[in-house]
């Protein structure tokens, strides 16, 4: 979740602790979409069509493919790391609800596929073109996605172009991790989460981010670029190449105080 308030180092800390229960209280009645991030991904060698779900029928015009839906232990582009699990409650209970989409477009226009089945896998952190030993856990969907549903997006996948994933969610439970030992609560979050992370220098860099230990998942979309940018269809044989570097879209900060935040977010989805 990004917070805006203009401030740096040691000052945005200390504003995240002073209105840690008020930002937290807001995101919880928000939902979360992914903003876009300046980096792709690279397949990985090991990663092929017979290791997942991939399926060819055009002559019916199906296709069932293996997506990464959200790659756990991951500081995205807008400070959450997903905690390994967060979803498991929600699959559980509303699987059938949640939507293959592009786009986070809700409605029935935007659909892509019918989900089969979702599950935790744990992956190689190479395997999701990541060049880190080491492993960490991925969200799987198997989708059966449909030509008569969008032709476009039916041609993206069956050629192989679809490399980066999104899901829609609602924050549920959240912690707020910060690298000082001053703040003990956070201090031990941070101890606790920070050595599974894949981008442990993202995270030193800002000296925080925010846990996400539980979550609804609404659907999954395929989009161009997502905040996390491990997402791939598993099986893919043509993706681009992968940057390292972790850039956050453009935007002004502008000092704000408590009070605007709050209504600003009262206005505005979280996007992350």
């Amino acid at each position: 979740m990004k917070v805006e308030s203009g401030l740096t180092g040691k000052s945005h800390i200390e504003f995240l602790m002073k209105n840690k229960a008020e930002i937290l209280e807001i995101a919880k009645h928000q939902q979360k979409y992914t903003e876009a991030a300046a980096v792709v991904i690279e397949a990985d060698d090991s990663v092929t069509k017979d290791n997942f779900l991939y399926d060819n029928d055009e002559a019916a015009g199906i296709l069932k493919r293996t997506i990464v839906a959200n790659t756990y232990n991951w500081l995205d582009a807008h400070d959450d790391v997903h905690i390994p699990g967060l979803f498991t409650k929600s699959v559980q209970n509303s699987a059938r609800r949640i939507r293959h989409l592009h786009d986070h477009k809700f409605e029935y226009g935007g659909q892509i596929g019918r989900p089969i089945q979702f599950y935790d896998k744990g992956m190689k952190w190479r395997a999701l073109g990541h060049p880190k030993n080491g492993d960490t856990t991925v969200l799987v969907m198997e989708s059966q996605i449909e030509k008569d549903l969008n032709p476009m997006m039916y041609r993206e996948y069956l050629g192989g172009h679809v490399d980066q994933h999104s899901v829609k969610m609602t924050y549920v439970k959240v912690d707020l991790a910060i690298n000082d030992e001053n703040y003990q609560s956070e201090y031990k979050t941070w101890s606790e989460v920070f050595p599974t992370l894949g981008n442990k220098d993202a995270a030193e860099s800002q000296g925080y981010f925010w846990a996400v230990r539980e979550a609804r998942l609404h659907e999954v979309s395929a989009v161009l670029v997502g905040s996390n940018e491990l997402t791939p269809t598993l099986g893919n044989k043509s993706q681009p190449a992968l940057s390292t570097e972790r850039k956050e879209p453009a935007t002004q900060r502008t000092p704000v105080d408590v009070h605007e935040l709050i209504t600003h977010y009262k206005k505005h989805l979280l996007y992350g």
